[in-house]
């Protein structure tokens, strides 16, 4: 799957079977790679386009130093334009420099959704992951560190993009702790490990897990891909949902009536939970919520407003959106799969054109052509394409 194939790429010479049996979830993991092994997801010429073409806000970006927050004011203006009188956010380009010369540490939130590679990589490893992937980024210059000793709520991959820094794991202090979970003591011994990471290695850190991360005077910058992972408090909040559907839940709890009453009641709705918790409630789970998850936004213009709807260009690509894998089967001369919040249902011919695009992700209209030619002509496979166009299940990248 071509997804395993970018998180092998994150991982070499490490194999993802090693990592996921070994180390995601349990304990943290430290891979050695080549200089220059992730340079061009984010080089500091894109990173200064996107500062200058983008109107950048706090909290998506900020300076933090030494685990204080940098006052917004001194490195971002706000300005209100003709037509709205809605702030617009202006950086202050020698302010934010000056801060920066001085120690603080740049932090840019969701960058997979500002340049290409950094959204490839994020989609791809959502197809692994089956959870929203957001990538942050990270730059320093001088020594004084950006955060303080934390923990995250959700697993990171840290990517070593440019330079070196110091990094000191701890471990955890209480076995998964949830966002919001204040109970959570810090660490007192010594860090379980401590080590510079160098340009092209790779971190993982599991939720939970305290660490800090200590810039070495020098250039240096790195991002941070988040998975929040399901847990059983997410199961279980998906399942109260579906409980409402049940009378015996949705009847008031008897305050006044007698303990047998009560008791019964008890009883009744322990075995309705009980009918419903069945061993393979994880799968259901999983099922719903991979069906149920949105893709990132990708319109087709100017084709898709167009009666043509398709580019006639036969080298024109088109990409397939859904967001989670499907099983393309069909039974009954019927192909039905969930995506999106909808259940799809086509005419068997369908897999012809709706295999390659699940598989490959993006392909030409001449592939799809080719993979239908025998049993679907190309005027066929065109409207079928528009008509998934419209739907959002595919999108035009090259036109």
């Amino acid at each position: 799957m071509r997804a395993f194939n970018e998180l092998e790429k994150l991982l070499e010479p490490m194999s993802v079977e090693d990592f996921l049996a070994s180390s995601w979830g349990k304990s943290f993991r430290h891979v050695r790679g080549q200089s220059g092994k992730f340079s061009n997801l984010l080089p500091w010429d894109q990173l200064n386009l996107i500062l200058r073409q983008h109107r950048l806000d706090f909290p998506r970006l900020r300076l933090m130093q030494d685990g204080v927050r940098v006052p917004v004011d001194s490195y971002l203006r706000h300005t209100t334009g003709k037509q709205s009188q809605k702030p617009i956010p202006r950086l202050k380009p020698t302010q934010l420099i000056k801060h920066l010369r001085d120690g603080a540490t740049l932090v840019l939130d969701a960058v997979d959704e500002l340049h290409e590679p950094l959204e490839e990589l994020a989609q791809n490893l959502e197809l692994v992951f089956h959870e929203r992937i957001q990538i942050n980024m990270y730059a320093g210059w001088q020594t004084s560190r950006g955060f303080d000793l934390h923990w995250d709520d959700h697993d990171v991959f840290i990517l070593q993009v440019f330079g070196r820094k110091r990094w000191r794991i701890y471990g955890e202090t209480k076995p998964h702790p949830l966002s919001g979970d204040n109970a959570v003591p810090k660490p007192t011994g010594e860090p379980l490990w401590e080590e510079t990471l160098e340009d092209g290695d790779f971190l993982y850190i599991p939720r939970g897990w305290w660490h800090v991360a200590l810039p070495l005077s020098e250039p240096t910058l790195h991002l941070t891909v988040g998975i929040h992972n399901r847990t059983g408090v997410d199961m279980a909040r998906w399942l109260t949902e579906r409980l409402k559907e049940s009378g015996n839940f949705r009847r008031d709890l008897p305050r006044f009536s007698s303990c047998e009453e009560r008791r019964a009641q008890a009883e009744n709705l322990f075995e309705e939970l009980a009918a419903k918790w069945k061993t393979n409630l994880i799968e259901k789970y999983f099922e719903d919520w991979d069906a149920t998850a949105q893709p990132r936004a990708r319109l087709s213009l100017p084709w898709s407003v167009t009666p043509e709807i398709l580019s006639p260009q036969h080298d024109a690509l088109v990409r397939w959106l859904a967001p989670r894998p499907v099983e393309l089967r069909a039974t009954n001369g019927v192909v039905e799969f969930s995506s999106m919040k909808k259940r799809w249902r086509f005419k068997e011919d369908a897999l012809l054109i709706l295999r390659p695009l699940e598989e490959r992700r993006v392909c030409s209209v001449a592939e799809l052509c080719e993979a239908a030619s025998g049993r679907v002509d190309e005027k066929r496979v065109r409207k079928f394409l528009g008509e998934l166009i419209l739907e959002g299940l595919v999108a035009i990248v090259k036109g």
